[in-house]
């Protein structure tokens, strides 16, 4: 198989490129430091709510589904 055998190449980003459980948790720090919540359970936690909000604001764009959540 070659390169040129594709017409379309699709990249998943997120998880993938991009390290954005990081850029989350780090983002979460000035809400989560005083709870002494622990990353795997804040991600966890946003993990349970961002499809909660999506479904609730399917037209929100996801910069703004972040800032809800």
């Amino acid at each position: 198989m070659k390169l040129t055998d594709f017409k379309a190449l699709s990249f998943d980003c997120y998880g993938t490129l991009i390290d954005w459980e990081t850029g989350l948790w780090r983002s979460l720090q000035p809400l989560v430091e005083r709870s002494r919540i622990d990353r795997e359970t804040a991600l966890t936690t946003y993990g349970l709510l961002e499809p909660e909000q999506e479904h609730e604001t399917p037209t929100l764009p996801y910069r703004d589904i972040l800032a809800r959540v």
